[in-house]
């Protein structure tokens, strides 16, 4: 596959795996003139198995989402056994990134990316559509800061035609679901996912989660739904903004507040209105008008710059795709049974330094500041005064303290497994890269587990690296 990748459009080049899921990679796809970026999965049909309806649908749902608190879907296509799915890129990383652990972040921050989350699930809502797994891992920044949902795997039609229909699958994330969703009755679409959002909010605001899943064996959640909310992370948040989770986190769906509901609440319309953000530059370039027209199935441009593309790719179809009023009738005709989601998938396929280096490696004497970009994700650090064997030696040695599991990959790559405080696996990588001209920066990237107890791990591994740190 390596060479098909590299000889991807004239023009644009596929850099470095930027990530791996269940069923493929990602990819960053580099405008090599203009720095413009998309990001691509390359999913593989053979690690699908029986698991491709599920893409189809994916596929199709977010082909429906055109809104700009949506990452935007430009295409796809298929070549062998690859599809591959062309999504807009996000430089700003994930939100969970923003929320520091135990602390959360500031108040205005958390409402207005809040604000943004409701405005993108009632687009979501308008058009029939749910997510189903709405957490900081799946919302994304663009280069202006502003939200964005992302990652449609569990996503389903629930309203068409005026007509709704009530959800028995129980899928998500089990610190995010709302309580319905892990009973053994059906449930509405809508309550579920507000359920979700008033979750990220506590994150966004306490830094931590409440509880493991909104069960009666969960002693938080018990106390929750008993009205006692004396201890963190309930107190680390200010009166206004409990009393508006206590309405969107209510256990029972029919008295849990709606979208209208909330941004009525003086909590959510205290702060100055914000405007709904326009598309960014680069879902608006000609540059990537043409990547969609030539990705979609709806047609190509004879004199696109991405011709050569679609001559080596000639005996390739785009993945099959429905008529769009049959697709949606047959996606809210049923849905598939699957329990809880643990498996790893894409939250987020790029980050901004992966980017920045591959800027830096093809374009000598770049005037670009690299650390303006490298801050903008708080999982790497700077090393000095130390070489890559015993840097790798270094943190071998801090993943034992903590008993973690460590593995090298590669003479500048480990894979870790830990376990968080939750008692749930986190699997997360640790690349050493070479930045021209600044010291060896040992970047983190969590594959698998809650980003905030990612982050939470990162800090302890950092604080014992604190010898070698360049600040």
């Amino acid at each position: 596959m390596g060479e098909q990748l590299d000889q991807f459009v004239e023009g644009w080049n596929f850099v470095e795996i930027l990530g791996e899921g269940a069923y493929g990679e990602v990819r960053l796809a580099l405008n090599q003139k203009t720095q413009e970026a998309v990001a691509v999965k390359i999913v593989n049909a053979d690690k699908l198995a029986g698991n491709k309806d599920n893409l189809k649908k994916e596929v199709c749902i977010h082909k429906m989402l055109q809104d700009v608190h949506i990452i935007r879907f430009y295409g796809q296509r298929t070549e062998g056994e690859n599809t591959y799915i062309f999504l807009e890129y996000a430089p700003g990383g994930e939100l969970f990134d923003k929320i520091e652990p135990d602390i959360g972040m500031p108040p205005n921050q958390a409402c207005k990316y809040f604000k943004q989350l409701i405005a993108g699930l009632e687009f979501m809502h308008n058009k029939g559509v749910t997510h189903r797994d709405i957490k900081p891992e799946n919302l994304l920044l663009d280069a202006d800061g502003n939200l964005k949902i992302t990652d449609f795997g569990l996503s389903t039609v629930f309203r068409y035609k005026e007509k709704e229909r009530k959800l028995d699958r129980c899928c998500g994330t089990p610190p995010y679901v709302a309580p319905e969703v892990l009973g053994k009755s059906t449930y509405h679409a809508q309550p579920a996912d507000i359920w979700s959002c008033g979750i990220v909010l506590i994150a966004m605001l306490a830094g931590e989660l409440p509880w493991d899943e909104p069960s009666e064996k969960c002693k938080e959640f018990v106390s929750w739904a008993n009205s006692e909310t004396l201890t963190t992370p309930w107190t680390k948040i200010d009166t206004f903004s409990l009393a508006l989770l206590k309405k969107i986190l209510h256990p029972l769906p029919e008295k849990r507040f709606t979208i209208t509901q909330i941004k009525s609440d003086k909590w959510f319309t205290r702060a100055q209105s914000m405007k709904r953000p326009s598309q960014s530059p680069l879902s608006e370039s000609p540059h990537n008008s043409q990547m969609k027209r030539h990705c979609s199935s709806t047609g190509e441009t004879p004199n696109s710059r991405l011709n050569s593309y679609a001559g080596r790719m000639s005996s390739s179809q785009p993945l099959p795709m429905m008529n769009a009023t049959i697709a949606t009738e047959s996606l809210f005709a049923g849905d598939e049974n699957e329990s809880i989601n643990t498996s790893p998938w894409y939250s987020q396929p790029v980050h901004t330094e992966d980017m920045l280096l591959s800027q830096v490696a093809c374009t000598p004497g770049s005037s670009q500041n690299p650390m303006k970009l490298l801050a903008k994700r708080m999982t790497r650090f700077h090393v000095k005064n130390i070489s890559v064997e015993e840097l790798v030696r270094k943190l071998i040695d801090v993943f034992n303290g903590f008993k973690f599991q460590s593995k090298k990959s590669g003479p500048k790559h480990l894979k870790v497994t830990s376990i968080d405080r939750r008692k749930t696996i986190i699997i997360f990588s640790v690349n050493i890269l070479d930045v021209p001209n600044m010291p060896t920066l040992v970047d983190f990237r969590r594959s698998k587990g809650d980003g905030i107890e990612f982050k939470r791990q990162f800090r302890e591994i950092k604080d014992k690296m604190k010898d070698f740190l360049v600040y």
